[in-house]
């Protein structure tokens, strides 16, 4: 069955199991993604059991997961929700990995699956009637994670997965790319009379938006500060400063939970860090312990975000020039109540280089210049004027001295 232009799914059922064949025209970094949807009435990602497929160097993984809420796994009031794996959840991997092989930049992944699972939480493959389903492609994080999808479908699909009269529907994949064209300006914060900061959450944009500015994969939704998507901003040592955050503070949501922190590491979401890996992030604002030492956010406050309109597509997202145009097609609410407040005062002992990100999420936000001085950023420019411009005086005066001569 041909899903996408760059998408296939094939399918065999023998005895209790079926054997599920994925192929796409996809990168490196990508993942493949097919299986039952959450509702029997439509293609739904809500209560969704995919599997994950992606090929790293010469390794297949064809990962089970469970989708909860359109956001990465991230652990709400000691329950997990988003987009998590069924051994996250209690459950088991039972997937097999049979094949997984990348030609021309195709990959083709094999696995196998009993058609009635014996973990709970895996829906059931009916020999009956007509099931629906749901298929995404998208790219990996640094931790080999489903990332927010650029490719899903437009409309409903549904399959009869043991049709009496097997049917055909693939053709050859042919590479056509589509021209991204030039990303969007990116946003810097440069200004010594700026004290206070105001912190909302928005779209990060496709190519051109967020992953153009950082490098990062997108988890959908980005720190929008001052007004610009994911700025670029400069601090200067020995001055307080003051970050409005307006990222949401229900921590039932695993959507819009979204405390501000600044740490020396890029990515963020401090939170779903294993206790190793938080004990390797220097962790510089936003973040204080309890007894026990487990870390909690000081900095949420009222949910203030840009969404799409209803009648936009999100895969369009491209389509817009610039940054600024993007922005105006987007619709902005604001709860009611207060902003958080994160206030700190960067020191001798800051990085030059630190990050502000989500508390919950991972790579929402960028980076922070801490520099001693404004004069800092022109220096190498103003040290060029100055040596061409002595130059040129030495010039001016060893020819008068020839003159005289």
């Amino acid at each position: 069955m041909q899903l996408h232009k760059n998408f296939q799914v094939s399918w065999e059922i023998f005895g209790p199991a079926i054997t599920i064949q994925l192929a796409g025209m996809v990168d490196e970094n990508e993942y493949l993604a097919f299986g039952i949807s959450g509702s029997k009435e439509q293609s739904q990602m809500i209560g969704a059991d995919v599997a994950v497929a992606y090929i790293n160097g010469y390794q297949g993984f064809v990962t089970d997961y469970n989708i909860i809420a359109l956001t990465p796994c991230v652990k709400v009031l000691g329950q997990y929700k988003g987009v998590c794996k069924d051994s996250v959840l209690g459950g088991q991997e039972n997937n097999q990995l049979n094949t997984a092989v990348r030609e021309n930049g195709i990959n083709i992944i094999t696995y196998r699956r009993s058609l009635i699972s014996s973990d709970e939480s895996d829906k059931e493959f009916p020999l009956e009637g007509s099931i629906y389903i749901v298929w995404a492609i998208g790219k990996l994080d640094e931790n080999n994670e489903p990332a927010f999808h650029d490719v899903y479908p437009k409309t409903n699909i549904s399959v009869e997965l043991n049709p009496k009269e097997p049917k055909k529907s693939c053709y050859a994949f042919t590479r056509s790319e589509r021209e991204v064209g030039e990303p969007w300006s990116k946003g810097q914060i440069f200004d010594k009379t700026i004290r206070v900061f105001t912190s909302t959450i928005g779209p990060s944009g496709a190519k051109k938006g967020y992953q153009a500015i950082t490098g990062h994969t997108s988890t959908a939704l980005a720190w929008y500060i001052n007004g610009l998507l994911a700025p670029e901003i400069w601090l200067r040592r020995g001055l307080t400063y003051v970050f409005k955050v307006n990222g949401g503070n229900d921590p039932h949501s695993p959507e819009y939970y979204h405390p501000l922190i600044i740490t020396d590491d890029p990515h963020g979401g401090y939170d779903r860090l294993t206790d190793v890996a938080q004990s390797k992030v220097r962790v510089l604002a936003g973040v204080e312990y309890s007894r026990r030492g487990r870390p909690r956010p000081t900095a949420s406050g009222r949910l203030c975000v840009s969404k799409h309109k209803s009648n936009h597509d999100r895969r369009l997202d491209d389509d817009f020039e610039s940054f600024k145009k993007f922005n105006r097609s987007l619709e902005w609410s604001c709860e009611t109540g207060d902003p958080g407040t994160l206030e700190f005062t960067p020191n001798s002992t800051w990085p030059d280089i630190v990050y502000y990100n989500s508390f919950t999420q991972a790579n929402m936000g960028w980076k922070i210049r801490v520099i001693d001085s404004f004069n800092q950023r022109v220096s190498s420019s103003a040290n060029f004027y100055t040596v061409n411009f002595c130059v040129l005086c030495l010039s001016i005066l060893l020819n008068y001295f020839f003159v005289i001569e």
